[in-house]
């Protein structure tokens, strides 16, 4: 999708909060997103992703041509404590716009600034996201983020005649030796965790993230390890490894020991998706020409009162899969 393509055309652009929407509105806005995506997303889906925030909605720029929406720019506010200071991020989600209106940048960029707008207005100084490789050029030539940083990709195999069927004759070898490098990982060293920035964990945030196709596991000591299955395409099962609270190499360990009895049975690979300042214990490091995907993770302070620059370099974060909006 190139966003920047053809010259300027100008329609109608609004902004407005979550809960300013008509049933119109929203219905329109999930006829685009299964007409961009190819995917649906369902009435419940639409109200626990941008309704159920901690503040009880999110914001949009919606771009209209003779009344029919053709484009979004969305920004989902989320708690984080950052340098000692709890304050509201928006995550970039879910902007769209319908291919016949791809004409250039001028509403794209009208739109994101009305959101700007609207965030400043609720005292929201950052905004982050994970552009795909359609996206990214956009976000970096005409909205001008920062890069703060690409995330990792760690798994293990477990069943490899799922991942190269040509490899099925390793099969019982290659479980054995997925089995023994799970229960005897290597020695941890210790590592400072106290990272500078990360989300607000508690109920108002998982009630907006998961739901029922996540599983929590309680871990020794009181912490916990958020997991989900997921197909992918070409059919293989993938454990993910969402979260782990707190985030220490001692409860990765005990996470990783625990989901690997569940993927041993269920999934044909664990996979773990962050940027963390230690080896998470029990998983391979992927090279980076070997990742399906490339994560780069970008940013922008709106207002660098509230939020500095220090905010823009991955090292500060804990960051992995729950901090967006995939999986």
């Amino acid at each position: 999708m190139d966003l920047v393509a053809g010259l300027a055309v100008n329609r109608n652009c609004i902004f407005k909060t979550t809960n300013e929407l008509s049933m119109i509105e929203r219905e329109q806005f999930r006829e685009l997103f299964s007409h961009v995506f190819r995917k649906e997303i369902s009435p419940c889906e639409f109200e626990r992703k941008y309704v159920r925030t901690s503040i009880g909605y999110s914001y949009h720029g919606f771009m209209f041509s003779k009344d029919q929406l053709v484009g979004t720019y969305n920004i989902i506010p989320y708690w984080y404590d950052c340098f000692g200071v709890r304050v509201l991020f928006g995550l970039s989600a879910d902007m769209m716009v319908a291919e016949e209106h791809r004409s250039g940048p001028f509403n794209i960029i009208k739109m994101v600034h009305m959101v700007y707008e609207g965030l400043k207005r609720d005292n929201i100084g950052f905004v982050f996201g994970f552009p795909n490789d359609n996206a990214y050029r956009f976000t970096k030539r005409i909205l001008k983020w920062n890069d703060i940083g690409e995330l990792d990709f760690f798994a293990l195999p477990i069943n490899i005649a799922a991942l190269r069927p040509g490899l099925s004759w390793v099969n019982a070898i290659a479980r054995l030796c997925a089995g023994s490098f799970a229960r005897i990982p290597r020695v941890q060293r210790e590592v400072r965790t106290n990272f500078n920035v990360q989300k607000v964990n508690g109920g108002d945030f998982e009630k907006h993230r998961y739901d029922d196709q996540y599983e929590v596991i309680d871990l020794p000591g009181g912490g916990k390890c958020l997991y989900r299955i997921y197909t992918e395409d070409g059919g293989v099962k993938t454990l993910y490894i969402i979260d782990v609270v707190p985030m220490t190499p001692k409860d990765f360990l005990g996470a990783m020991r625990e989901v690997y009895s569940i993927a041993d049975k269920h999934a044909d690979l664990i996979l773990y998706v962050g940027k963390l300042p230690f080896h998470p214990a029990g998983l391979i490091r992927v090279p980076r020409s070997k990742q399906p995907r490339r994560i780069m993770m970008c940013g922008k302070v709106l207002d660098s009162q509230s939020v500095d620059e220090r905010v823009l370099h991955i090292e500060n974060w804990n960051v992995n899969v729950s901090n967006f909006d995939v999986r």
